[in-house]
């Protein structure tokens, strides 16, 4: 049968729109269905006449180059099938870092919680390196996701990322802590953040000047508690990084559930071409969920 191209050209319709829809809400943190979205366009294409050929239990002969020739446009439909395997990784290694970061956050809150317990009593040496303790390990939790949050493949688009970087750094910033004993935050006790750099600081004669001022105790104790709850309010169920954990996983087992049907429908697909970076985060993922 000769290929009509006003099919191949709403087949390769259908598949640009399911790419559309498949990215757009899994990056939006909407409800993400996949199921629906691939069982839509099965359903469309057993509607043609081109799939006349297939057997009762609808699976298709796949060619020795990996391409349903069953198909009015097999090759947009392999290069669709190349995007759900590279997806395949992606996903999963998108997890494995947001699970890392999630864990950094509620570190972090433990960190903070230790500084609730500095009192009038204190020393000076031992409130500074408290303080420079908790800057140092919030700069190393920032840096090991710099790359990540600017990579599209892993967590550019992540909300849950980016909402938590931008909460525990207003947190710092804040002018309110201590503002009742007149300390204008934590910026009045040398804890700031670099504008450029957005790593945290401590100027340790800003801190000195200030430590014996009234109210300075109380802002430290004021911004530990607040950072504190800001970092568990993230991690908590049903928030950020919840929702969206909950959305890869439903992808991820849908894709791992209907792998071979979906090959059987548009072709096998080029093998995963990810980087060195990707594929560490996808062997995280499989360690962490007892797949290796």
């Amino acid at each position: 049968m000769a290929n009509n191209p006003l099919i191949i050209g709403q087949v390769a319709q259908q598949i640009a729109n399911f790419k559309t829809q498949a990215l757009g809400e899994i990056q939006s943190g909407k409800a993400f269905d996949i199921a629906a979205l691939a069982s839509e366009y099965i359903s469309t294409q057993q509607t043609q006449s081109t799939l006349a050929s297939n057997t009762a239990q609808g699976i298709i002969a796949i060619s020795a180059i990996g391409r349903n020739m069953a198909l009015p446009d097999p090759e947009s439909a392999y290069k669709m099938m190349s995007h759900i395997n590279q997806l395949g990784v992606l996903y999963p290694a998108q997890s494995a870092r947001l699970s890392e970061m999630q864990s950094g956050v509620q570190q972090l809150a433990e960190v903070t919680k230790q500084l609730q317990g500095i009192n009038a009593a204190a020393d000076f040496a031992s409130v500074k390196k408290q303080l420079q303790n908790f800057a140092d390990q919030y700069n190393q939790w920032r840096l090991q996701f710099n790359d990540d949050v600017q990579d599209p493949e892993l967590l550019a688009d992540t909300q849950a990322a980016h909402m938590a970087r931008y909460e525990l750094a207003q947190s710092i910033s804040s002018p309110f802590h201590g503002a009742q004993q007149g300390i204008q935050g934590m910026a009045a006790l040398g804890l700031t953040i670099d504008p450029v750099t957005q790593m945290a600081k401590v100027d340790v004669a800003q801190l000195e000047q200030a430590w014996g001022q009234p109210g300075a105790v109380g802002a430290i104790n004021e911004f530990a508690a607040h950072f504190s709850r800001s970092a568990s309010m993230l991690t908590e169920q049903n928030n950020f990084f919840a929702k969206q954990q909950a959305n890869l996983a439903r992808v991820i087992d849908y894709m791992d559930d209907n792998k071979t049907k979906l090959q059987q429908e548009f072709g096998l697909g080029d093998p995963p071409q990810v980087s060195a970076k990707i594929a560490q985060a996808y062997a995280d993922y499989q360690h962490r969920h007892g797949l290796l």
